[in-house]
């Protein structure tokens, strides 16, 4: 993956999901507003950073994404929570597919690379 603003894409991805997960949990215990805006906040940061990404790799997540600010705009809790968690699941699936392709970088013809002398493997 290529690297965003002096960090990898790829802790760019696990950060927004974090994000998304912390408030689905915000918005189950029906925490305040404030707490849901100021979230939300930090949340289109990361999604802006991450944007050009997004819609390279998963489209489908922006469009949750998106659909998740206008739920928030018009204070429509459930739908919120909805497209946060679609959000979620795709990132998910993302970030797997992501890590299993930098792991598969990091080994090549049965060395590993990264840590220290290459090594065979049995």
């Amino acid at each position: 993956m290529n690297r965003l603003d002096g960090k990898s894409a790829l802790d760019g991805l696990s950060l927004l999901h974090k994000q998304l997960q912390e408030l689905v949990v915000v918005l189950t215990v029906a925490s305040g507003p404030a707490d849901v805006q100021m979230l939300m906040r930090r949340l289109a940061g990361s999604a802006i950073s991450l944007e050009r990404l997004l819609a390279a790799k998963d489209p489908v997540i922006l469009d949750h994404l998106r659909a998740a600010f206008a739920h928030a705009a018009q204070e429509r809790t459930d739908e919120l929570r909805s497209d946060l968690l679609d959000a979620s699941r795709h990132l998910f699936v993302l970030l797997k597919a992501e890590r299993a392709t930098e792991d598969g970088r990091k080994t090549s013809h049965g060395f590993m690379i990264p840590d220290g002398p290459p090594t065979f493997r049995r």
